[in-house]
This record gives C-alpha cells, sequence and structure tokens, in this order.
C-alpha cells in the first residue's frame, strides 16, 4: 500500500516503496498518478516539485514531465529532452491507494488482498491512524502482529484484559488465502470494557483474538464478539495492519480500526483512536530494540520458538515460498 487515499491530492506525495523514490498526485480529474521520484536530469528529488496543471515540474531546475511520465518541457531549451519516468501502476480501493512495482504487464486487481472481507468497504466504521515510520525491517513487524501472546505484556497497561490473552491457546486455521492463528476466549464475564461496546448484553461472551495473514501487506488482529456458547454475533471489530517496506531495514505501517456496529458512534471511535495512539509506541519501541540487536553484528543466541510461534513460524514458511517463487519468475 502507498498510501490513504486522503494523503494523495492535489500536492505531490513523496514515498519510497521496496527500495524505489515514487511520488503520487491527483490530476485535475482526481486520477491518482505514480512515478518514479528522481528527477533524471540531476538527480533532483521530485517530491520537492510542484504541479503544473497535470504535469509534475521538478523544483531544481523546472524540467517537466506530463502525467504519463514524458519529459515536455525543458526551460532552458526548445528541444525536448528524450527522457521519461518511470510510471507505476496504481489501483484506488475503499481509501487505499495501491502500487504494482513490478513489471507493468504483470499487475492484476486479483492480486489484491481482499478487502471488502475485513471491513474496508461500505457499511463498516473505518477509522485511519498512520502512517507510522518504524525504523526496522518489515518482518518484525509480522512477527510481532502473528503472536498475540505478547499484548498481555507489552500492552498491560493499555489494552482491556491483556493479561488473559497469553493463557488462551493457538487454534490455527489456513488455507491458500491466508493463515489465521487464532485464539478463542470462551466465556469471558461481562467487564467494563463490554459493557461500553455492547450496552444491552450484561452476559459472558466468546471473543475471538484472530491474528490473520493475507499477505506481507495486510494482517487483520481482533475478531467477533458472540454470544457465549453460540453463533450469535455481537459485533466485529477489526484492526488492519497495511505493510508497506521501505528499505531492507525500515517500514511504512498504517493501521485501521474497522467495526460493523455503531458505526455512527463518535465516542466509541475515539476510544478506539485514542487506544491505538498508546498501542503504537509500545509496539514500534519492542520491534526498534530487536532491529537495534540484529544491527550490531554481534554473535547471538539460537533463535527458538515455542508453541504461540506457530503463526509466525508458518507465515515465515510461506513467506519464504513467496520470495523464491519471486526471484525465479523475475530471471525467467
Amino acid at each position: 500500500m502507498a498510501a490513504w487515499s486522503t494523503e494523495v491530492g492535489r500536492s505531490v506525495l513523496g514515498r519510497t516503496i521496496l527500495g524505489e523514490k515514487v511520488v503520487l498526485y491527483r490530476t485535475e480529474s482526481d486520477e491518482v498518478v505514480c512515478t518514479s521520484g528522481i528527477c533524471p536530469h540531476r538527480m533532483y528529488p521530485l517530491e520537492k516539485g510542484r504541479l503544473v496543471g497535470d504535469a509534475l515540474q521538478c523544483a531544481y531546475h523546472g524540467i517537466t514531465f506530463d502525467a504519463s511520465g514524458r519529459c515536455t518541457h525543458v526551460p532552458s531549451q526548445e528541444a525536448v529532452a528524450p527522457a521519461a519516468l518511470r510510471r507505476y501502476p496504481v489501483l484506488e480501493r475503499a481509501g487505499t491507494v495501491w502500487i504494482w512495482t513490478g513489471e507493468p504487464e504483470a499487475a492484476d486487481p486479483r492480486l489484491m488482498p481482499p478487502l471488502d472481507e475485513v471491513g474496508l468497504c461500505d457499511g463498516w466504521r473505518i477509522d485511519k491512524q498512520g502512517p507510522i515510520d518504524l525504523d526496522a525491517r518489515y518482518t518484525l513487524l509480522i512477527d510481532n502482529l502473528l503472536d498475540l501472546s505478547h499484548v498481555s505484556f507489552i500492552h498491560a497497561d493499555t489494552i482491556p484484559g491483556a493479561e488473559a490473552v497469553a493463557r488462551v491457546p493457538c487454534e490455527p486455521v489456513g488455507s491458500s488465502q491466508s493463515f489465521n492463528n487464532r485464539r478463542l476466549g470462551r466465556g469471558i464475564p461481562s467487564s467494563p470494557y463490554l459493557q461500553m461496546l455492547f450496552p444491552e448484553y450484561e452476559g459472558p461472551v466468546d471473543q475471538h483474538f484472530d491474528a490473520e495473514y493475507f499477505g506481507p501487506c495486510l494482517i487483520r488482529t481482533g475478531g467477533h464478539f458472540l454470544i457465549a456458547g453460540t453463533e450469535q454475533k455481537l459485533g466485529t471489530v477489526n484492526f488492519l495492519h497495511l505493510i508497506t517496506p521501505e528499505t531492507p531495514t525500515s517500514t511504512r505501517y498504517f493501521v485501521a480500526t474497522v467495526r460493523n456496529f455503531r458505526t455512527d458512534d463518535e465516542p466509541l471511535s475515539q476510544f478506539y483512536l485514542a487506544s491505538g495512539n498508546a498501542i503504537a509506541p509500545q509496539d514500534k519501541e519492542a520491534i526498534t530494540s530487536i532491529e537495534h540487536v540484529l544491527r550490531t553484528g554481534q554473535p547471538l543466541p539460537r533463535e527458538i520458538s515455542v508453541k504461540a510461534d506457530v503463526g509466525s513460524v508458518q507465515v515465515r514458511k510461506r513467506l519464504t515460498v513467496q520470495i523464491r517463487a519471486e526471484s525465479v519468475s523475475a530471471e525467467a
């Protein structure tokens, strides 16, 4: 994911994605454009440029490129330079902007994660946070999200009922589309948090503590609240984690909280936004601390895994297979 839709407008937005500097903006007809972000004249960053109509003008020497990336004007000469910016395929859906950095002919909308299945769609309340800049590799964030037992410790003072999460056993569920390191809390008694969410219900609930991997770009945590011992849903709250590697050791991290009940309740949205603002720095500190250790070059102990790591281990295997397949495809 390159950006929230609200971030892209009639000014130039710079991003680094998979090691490539790009810029995004909207044309006067509201189309999202994404091109390479470095001027080929003297390598000046185009994020410092400005829009002239639908064209992008470099702020260094005024060289201008149209929305297709083609150079159209060089102020210091009449002839147009034989230069062009790479234009990247983009797709805008459900308030998000996605970029394809591979070969343009291989861009396929069917490869998009299922945004409607996780709540980025009509009928759900969507509250966005970020982007958050992480000075750490994206795989550390994936590890963090897939083992929710850390909630009982890193977030003990910020998430209601956090202390119980680590004691709930994992019930992993895999498919060709995703891998869900699910925990199911059964018969959870009413609490101030549950009463705030569902004031008309005072009984116990069964709560899904999901950590579902759809790919390195999207992980869903959260899940359903049900009347205990039944399949009757009270509501669903999903926390969507959209992950974009910038460099081998830095990541841009987007978060959205989505729910399918009390969608017009502003105080409830503010509660979740405040919670997110408290939780994110705690995860960031943990992940960047590990990154710092990895960068020291010092000898490290042999890594161990425990039962709660079943999700991380399975996803590491899937990710390794995906990376190898892409490498083979690129070499062919």
